[in-house]
């Protein structure tokens, strides 16, 4: 009765050896994805997807992928039509679409590793938001007979940036605006401060007597969700004063 028993419990456990050992033999083969953390509903972006491990050899790799959320219109791929790529190196590149409403979707990827008559598994997953853009605009006048070039416009939200972007031209006694498409991914509800930061001369200092600026304004969130197009624009614009000149002419007086 004692030796049934031992003989049994072996059996058990060789079995549960041997469960751990096949689980183990499936997670060989490892799959990475990076790109965008923030999407604009119905946008395409690229993902890449870098693999290692796997069987020893000569290797072709097959990629399945996929989009899963709680509302996948007007998104692709998806689960019941997934995308698909394969070949033997271990760098791909993937496209997905955003669904049209703001949600958070996964990214799966699942790859199939294949060598020798032998095939290994692997997958991975990736959260992407999707939210609707914010466009923040700023107007710049220049009060300057000389027109300012390549002007560095820096947008701030709540101290942080969030983007930059740069006015090629702006005509002297004249005016541009600048604009940045921000996607919002942690943005409560509340009152949010807008900074616009213009560097003429692009060393990253903002500095006044050459006409530099910043200027803020305060921005509301009423709710969870953000309607289409929406669009905070600076009240105050980004003045350049007629500096150039000045400036040039100071220098020349210093030398």
């Amino acid at each position: 009765m004692v030796a049934a028993r031992t003989i049994a419990g072996i059996v058990v456990l060789l079995a549960v050896l041997l469960q751990i050992s096949a689980g183990a033999q499936a997670q060989t083969v490892f799959a990475e994805i990076t790109g965008p953390p923030a999407i604009a509903p119905g946008r395409v972006a690229t993902y890449n997807v870098s693999i290692s491990g796997g069987p020893s050899g000569s290797v072709d790799y097959s990629l399945e992928y996929y989009l899963t959320g709680s509302d996948l219109t007007g998104g692709s791929p998806t689960q019941s039509a997934p995308g698909k790529t394969s070949g033997n190196r271990t760098f791909f590149t993937v496209n997905v679409t955003a669904p049209q409403r703001d949600q958070t979707v996964t990214l799966v990827v699942k790859v199939a590793a294949r060598a020798g008559g032998r095939t290994e598994n692997g997958s991975a997953e990736l959260p992407i938001a999707v939210v609707t853009p914010v466009v923040l605009s700023a107007v710049l006048r220049n009060a300057s007979p000389t027109a300012a070039v390549n002007v560095t416009v820096r947008f701030y939200v709540d101290g942080v940036l969030v983007g930059t972007t740069v006015v090629p031209r702006i005509a002297g006694n004249g005016q541009a605006t600048a604009s940045f498409s921000w996607l919002p991914t942690d943005l409560a509800p509340g009152n949010h401060l807008v900074r616009v930061e213009a560097d003429i001369d692009r060393n990253g200092i903002v500095d006044p007597a050459r006409g530099e600026v910043v200027t803020s304004d305060f921005f509301v969130r009423e709710g969870a969700s953000l309607s289409p197009g929406w669009t905070i624009a600076i009240a105050v614009g980004v003045f350049i004063p007629a500096f150039l000149i000045a400036v040039a002419l100071r220098r020349r007086r210093g030398a």
